[in-house]
């Protein structure tokens, strides 16, 4: 069953949610009861059961100078 994660807009309490896809999306807070409460949408959602890896960190490119970012031919 998916589990769905919410932020309470009124005292800021995490809780997570499992229910059915087919079920209603409304939900109030479990800690205070208010009905304010905004979806937390995180990347394993998004991305799905297509890999369980986690992304591979990638170091920001490195500008050399030059028109050639820094090669020995560049003028």
């Amino acid at each position: 069953m998916p589990s769905y994660d919410y932020r309470c807009l009124s005292c800021r309490e995490t809780f997570t949610v499992e229910r059915s896809m087919k079920d209603s999306p409304e939900t109030s807070c479990q800690l205070c009861g208010s009905d304010d409460v905004s979806r937390i949408w995180n990347m394993n959602i998004a991305a799905g059961a297509r890999s369980q890896e986690p992304a591979p960190s990638r170091a920001p490119a490195r500008s050399h100078g030059g028109c050639c970012g820094g090669a020995r031919h560049c003028h």
